[in-house]
């Protein structure tokens, strides 16, 4: 078996830009970005550049999308749960040893977890 015979790709797709636009709102002002940059003691400006970050978080949805995509069409919806669950775990882990304040831990495992949710609901639903 090929690694992406069977995957559904508009359901990638999608998952991936419905990721991208919930981020864009959970990490908003009117989201939690201010209690997030206030735990993490970051904060940005108007012109910042941020490139690289977008750039960066583009590729990495579109690669999450994928790995949701492949694992969805083996039926390997248990070990994707179970994957999105360590890796969450192991990212707050590494923020925590980064010394970023528990709230703002929380605020990005929330999202990522969030996001591998709105890309296994992409599967189901397209």
């Amino acid at each position: 078996m090929q690694l992406f015979d069977g995957v559904n790709w508009l359901a990638v797709g999608l998952g991936a830009l419905a990721s991208f636009a919930f981020g864009w709102f959970w990490y908003s002002p009117k989201g939690f970005y201010p209690a997030w940059s206030a735990s993490a003691k970051v904060t940005h400006q108007q012109g910042d550049p941020m490139g690289a970050a977008f750039g960066s978080l583009v590729v990495g949805l579109l690669l999450y999308a994928t790995f949701v995509g492949v694992m969805m069409a083996r039926g390997q919806l248990g070990p994707l749960v179970l994957g999105i669950l360590a890796f969450v775990i192991m990212a707050y882990s590494n923020n925590a040893f980064k010394k970023l304040g528990a709230v703002s831990r929380s605020i990005d495992a929330g999202s990522w977890a969030a996001s591998g949710a709105l890309m296994i609901l992409a599967q189901l639903l397209l």
